[in-house]
């Protein structure tokens, strides 16, 4: 092994085992793809050659283009969920403040303030 291996393994298995407890204490689906993920560059970083023989039967001429395009794939699919769920949150916010306009109505100025010699409703500190 060499000096890269021994510094990356141990952090990537302390990653993997402290994942692996939070998963046994709430069971959620996303903790097994972090996992997954977790685990297999453990693999990959021990095996560097196992990236090139999957490459070579997928018909990818390297094992690091490989590494490159699951990457490409992986980060456009995470930007997509990522941009579905802020467009959903964009929206509860939008229903939320209607709903808290409707409830708690107060009189506003509207565009009075706006016209020449109309003065304010309301009162100047």
């Amino acid at each position: 092994m060499n000096y890269f291996q021994w510094c990356t393994i141990p952090i990537l298995l302390l990653l993997c085992s402290r994942e692996l407890k939070r998963y046994l204490s709430d069971h959620r689906r996303y903790r097994l793809l972090r996992i997954s993920a977790w685990a297999l560059a453990v693999v990959l970083i021990m095996k560097p050659d196992l990236s090139s023989i999957v490459a070579a039967h997928l018909g990818i001429g390297r094992g690091a283009d490989l590494v490159f395009y699951a990457f490409m794939l992986s980060a456009t699919a995470v930007m997509f969920h990522l941009y579905g769920r802020q467009f959903g949150m964009r929206k509860q916010i939008v229903d939320l403040a209607r709903r808290e306009a409707l409830r708690t109505p107060l009189a506003g100025e509207g565009l009075q303030t706006a016209r020449p010699g109309v003065e304010s409703s309301r009162e100047e500190p």
